[in-house]
């Protein structure tokens, strides 16, 4: 498996143990960002605060186009480039519950269907 290609791919599991400690925004250089302090435990146990940033929003794709289509998708700012972010709702051989992750830059050809309509008002 040393020739498999995780560029723009990657997977989220299950967190039971964490809390959101603290949530708001921040403003540097002008930018106005959101943020979190989540509270969880390392392996000894011991408490450990992890400051997380937002990337961008998600939504739930309640129009699926195919079983393809990801569950959930939306457009994030990683080091400082677009990206459509696309979520599918996974299950290991194991039965345990993860969520596979795919980015394609913005200019790039969609990727399902991770558009939200736009609100018509």
């Amino acid at each position: 498996m040393d020739n498999y290609d995780d560029e723009k791919k990657g997977y989220l599991w299950h967190e039971n143990n964490s809390v959101i400690e603290r949530k708001g925004s921040f403003t540097i250089e002008g930018k106005k960002y959101y943020g979190a302090i989540i509270k969880s435990h390392n392996d000894k146990g011991e408490y450990k605060y992890e400051f997380m940033a937002s990337l961008g929003l998600l939504h739930l794709n309640e129009e699926k186009q195919s079983d393809k289509s990801p569950d959930m998708g939306g457009k994030i700012t990683l080091n400082n480039k677009i990206y459509k972010l696309g979520c599918w709702a996974r299950e290991a051989e194991s039965g345990t519950p993860y969520t596979s992750l795919g980015f394609q830059e913005a200019e790039e050809a969609p990727m399902g269907s991770v558009e939200r309509p736009k609100a018509a008002f």
